[in-house]
């Protein structure tokens, strides 16, 4: 499928041409807190909800960062929001771990874990082409991410009680997300993990939600400001590091990564005949 010249142009612009907007980001947190917002991690809300202690007159900016790609702009990110005086949540994948960053980011009060990919990468590998095939190898992608939740609380002494889910190309050819993986409860207690970012335990409180997104849309559904001017209690934003800051080589290495797992995974299996 061919995609639109101006979807291009505006991908290339965002890749590779878009000024920093670390100072736009700078002054959303600053509206919020002068709106009386408490800039808090997915951690913390979770901890105020299943302990009944949120406080139905306070008002709540719940912050998220997938860090997809760009450690080195999450690391700037983080240290705006130490200025400020707020915390947030930081999910990092296996390619873009940074144990130092994770480290320092959880000593300053907010939160660094994993945004897992297991049924993804499981998908990739073996090439599965539906949703009954990628749930046939569940348990494969499970015993992964067990490995891997543990080799990373090791290197980090992290709980990461609290995971996020990654969303891959391969996720929605499946139509079937990563979070698939911690829907059987007695698999989340062995993994020790009491939370995943999408389940309803949190989500069932955010009165207004919102994403960040490419140029020149920039957010989804709408600015995270109309929450304010609504005096939304619970708002939940979620943010990139790619979104931000045009880091060129970075997005340049992740694009050529993309489009090179997307024809590996896409080109036929030449079985061997029998």
């Amino acid at each position: 499928m061919r995609l639109p010249l101006r979807t291009v142009w505006h991908r290339l612009y965002a890749d590779f041409l878009l000024p920093s907007r670390l100072d736009s980001y700078r002054r959303l947190l600053e509206r919020f807190l002068g709106a009386g917002y408490t800039v808090i991690s997915v951690e913390s809300i979770w901890e105020l909800i299943s302990s009944s202690q949120l406080n139905g007159n306070a008002r709540y900016l719940v912050l998220r960062h997938d860090i997809d790609t760009d450690p080195a702009t999450a690391q700037r990110m983080w240290e705006i929001e130490r200025a400020l005086g707020c915390h947030g949540s930081y999910f990092f994948r296996l390619s873009t771990v940074d144990i130092p960053l994770m480290k320092a980011i959880a000593a300053s009060g907010s939160m660094a874990s994993y945004h897992y990919e297991e049924i993804a990468a499981v998908a990739k590998r073996r090439r599965l082409r539906s949703r009954d095939e990628a749930l046939a190898h569940l348990t494969e992608a499970q015993e992964e991410f067990l490995r891997n939740l543990a080799r990373l609380r090791t290197q980090t002494s992290l709980p990461m009680t609290v995971v996020a889910s990654h969303g891959d190309f391969v996720n929605r050819q499946l139509g079937l997300p990563n979070w698939e993986l911690l829907v059987d409860r007695d698999f989340r207690r062995r993994a020790g993990v009491e939370l995943e970012t999408y389940d309803e335990a949190v989500m069932g409180h955010v009165t207004s939600r919102h994403s960040d997104t490419l140029h020149p849309r920039y957010w989804i559904p709408g600015s995270p400001e109309l929450a304010i001017g609504r005096s939304e209690p619970v708002v939940y934003v979620l943010v990139h590091p790619r979104h931000w800051r045009a880091a060129r080589s970075v997005n340049a290495r992740d694009d050529l990564g993309r489009l090179s797992e997307s024809i590996r995974y896409r080109t036929p299996t030449i079985r061997s005949p029998r």
